[in-house]
């Protein structure tokens, strides 16, 4: 909570700073729309963690894509006005002078008032992990595409059972005959369907891995040891499909 509070405090001041003199500055000088970092650096006070400060604005009436961060998130409006969108809260509208904290893995989409936005935001995130991820109109979902892949119901019991057998893992069952696995804190993922599914024997992967150049890279890919299509269309029907993420 003081750290909380503490970049709280900071993102207000640079909000404060940002807005002195803004009648001297013509509308030109503002940044391009978007977020624009101005500052990414680990907070050496908690290991394995990291603030991103940008100054993000939002013409008017546009919409930016849902999507959630895998970390906290501390807004300062110091320009116009913004309807905040967030999933299970009533939309609100953030004028200049407001502050906002948005939870770690809240979707959420704000839209730019009549004169558009500007807003200090701090983020505070798992270090490594992407700034943003993007999700669809049904949540992040699986690239069903992938469910080409073939594999026999014995490897893919066999690899259940490794993933249920690592250290952390939390498996439950979903009310579609089908077990979920969070492993890693959540940075894994994995769906595996049960007997009686009409997708069985099937799995879905969705988690971080490492890209050749180094990054961490969100990815997604399945298995199906029966009919592709049924496997297809029973994950497509997953709109719960879960966040990725570094903490529960």
């Amino acid at each position: 909570m003081m750290r909380a509070a503490w970049l709280l405090a900071i993102a207000l001041t640079l909000g404060a700073c940002a807005s002195v003199d803004q009648d001297h500055h013509a509308a030109d000088s503002r940044p391009p729309p978007g977020s624009n970092q101005m500052l990414r650096a680990p907070i050496t006070i908690s290991d394995g963690l990291e603030v991103i400060v940008s100054d993000v604005v939002i013409p008017p009436g546009a919409t930016v894509p849902r999507h959630f961060h895998p970390g906290e998130e501390f807004v300062y409006v110091i320009e116009g006005s913004a309807v905040h969108v967030e999933a299970g809260k009533l939309d609100q509208v953030l004028s200049a002078g407001d502050g906002y904290v948005i939870p770690p893995e809240a979707e959420h989409a704000p839209r730019g008032g009549p004169d558009g936005a500007r807003a200090i935001v701090f983020r505070v995130h798992k270090d490594g992990l992407p700034e943003r991820i993007n999700i669809g109109e049904k949540g992040p979902s699986p690239d069903v595409g992938d469910l080409s892949l073939r594999s026999s119901a014995a490897d893919l019991a066999d690899l259940q059972a490794k993933v249920e057998s690592r250290d952390g893992a939390e498996c439950r069952p979903m009310s579609r005959r089908a077990v979920m696995c969070h492993v890693d804190h959540g940075r894994e993922i994995y769906v595996f369907t049960e007997p009686g599914a009409l997708a069985h024997p099937s799995a879905l992967f969705r988690g971080f891995v490492i890209a050749e150049d180094g990054t961490p890279q969100l990815q997604e890919r399945g298995w199906s040891g029966t009919d592709a299509a049924a496997a297809q269309a029973f994950y497509s029907s997953l709109t719960a499909w879960p966040h990725t993420s570094h903490d529960h």
